[in-house]
């Protein structure tokens, strides 16, 4: 569902109470200032969560939209370990404007459901069974081969495989350790908004006999037009308002057409069972009658060596110092073409346990319900 969101809302559609914590000046240039509406120490130490308001005053022209920011989980729940679901719409909209009439902020219900969405996190929280844990998940993930357009960075801290990302300017896939992140140190976690309130939950979940695997997935659509494409090319209309984003079954086509299209269509050699070398080759022929044993022979070379060691990557990288990109893509294309005879039917648990997860969308939630707060 939703984690992050940010909306811009019309000055003129917002009321501001007098006597209340101000607007601080953040910056400030000939034609513009910004200021910011964050929480005060008093808003935070009522145990609550505050979104958090940037607005500018030009010298010229109009005033801007006010731009707010806020997790919808950790409106409602103090935390993002906890899903929300569609029948919340009407709960986080009566809290969202509790919160801002806290902050001297006074703005409509209807206001708040037609906001234009500027961009929007969604995320999946997917707990990892089978005797998985979610480190050697995100190890296996590691090895995957992503497009040039993206960079890709691994994340380490204390062990391997807590995380990685897959990001460019307009938007980011991130995968991580929920359960590992909630031990780092705010400078070092994903979430940089982790407070006491979520390090009681862990420490809380930590005492049960056993903690749950939970692997987190993230779709940051971090600029407009980037949201918009991604709309279109899933069937919804562009420039979504608050109301239109709130959408289980919009977040499920997201996330999992990320998932899909940049890590499992890509990469089925890494995560199909493990077969002989000749057992192998006897699949490739059995399933294209019409190659050639020497074709066959090639295919099955690509595949053993895409998933050995460091996986696809690791392979490019081997080969990029004696062939061209062109080159490469077209032992990419053998490569995935191999893939869909080999792979498609022999897909490992782990990863049809994330597929299932994806397809079957389920609000994750944790045993603790106390944790759900009252305006």
């Amino acid at each position: 569902m939703i984690d992050t969101i940010r909306l811009l809302i019309p000055k003129r559609a917002m009321c501001y109470r007098s006597g209340i914590s101000g607007w601080d000046l953040y910056s400030q240039t000939e034609f513009y200032s910004k200021y910011v509406r964050n929480p005060s120490k008093i808003e935070k130490e009522t145990g609550k969560y505050f979104p958090r308001l940037t607005g500018y005053k030009r010298r010229f022209g109009q005033d801007d939209n006010v731009k707010i920011e806020l997790s919808i989980p950790k409106l409602l729940y103090l935390n993002n370990l906890d899903e929300v679901e569609d029948k919340d719409f009407d709960e986080v909209i009566n809290t969202f404007v509790a919160r801002l009439g806290i902050m001297g902020i006074v703005v409509s219900n209807s206001v708040l459901k037609n906001a234009v969405v500027s961009s929007v996190d969604f995320s999946r929280n997917i707990p990892i069974e089978g005797g998985y844990t979610v480190n050697y998940v995100i190890s296996e993930l590691n090895k995957i081969n992503l497009p040039k357009t993206f960079d890709f960075a691994r994340a380490r801290y204390i062990n391997d495989g807590q995380s990685l990302y897959a990001h460019t300017k307009s938007h980011q896939f991130v995968i991580y350790d929920k359960m590992a992140d909630f031990r780092k140190p705010q400078s070092r976690a994903i979430d940089k908004d982790i407070d006491s309130h979520q390090q009681n939950i862990f420490e809380n979940l930590t005492q049960e006999e056993q903690i749950e695997e939970v692997l987190r997935f993230e779709v940051r659509l971090s600029q407009k037009q980037k949201m918009n494409k991604v709309l279109k090319d899933l069937g919804y209309k562009e420039n979504p308002t608050f109301q239109d984003v709130f959408d289980s079954g919009m977040s499920q086509k997201i996330i999992y057409s990320y998932w899909e299209k940049l890590i499992l269509e890509r990469n089925l050699c890494l995560f199909s069972l493990s077969f002989g070398p000749k057992e192998t080759l006897q699949r490739i022929l059995l399933e294209d009658k019409n190659l050639k044993p020497k074709q066959a022979v090639y295919l099955l070379g690509l595949f053993v060596l895409a998933r050995d060691e460091n996986g696809i990557r690791q392979l490019r990288a081997i080969l990029s110092k004696r062939c061209k990109d062109r080159t490469w893509y077209r032992m990419a294309n053998d490569l995935n073409y191999t893939n869909k005879i080999i792979a498609k039917s022999s897909l490992r648990d782990w990863v049809l346990g994330i597929n299932n997860s994806l397809k079957n969308y389920t609000a994750y939630k944790t045993k603790d319900r106390q944790n759900k707060t009252l305006c």
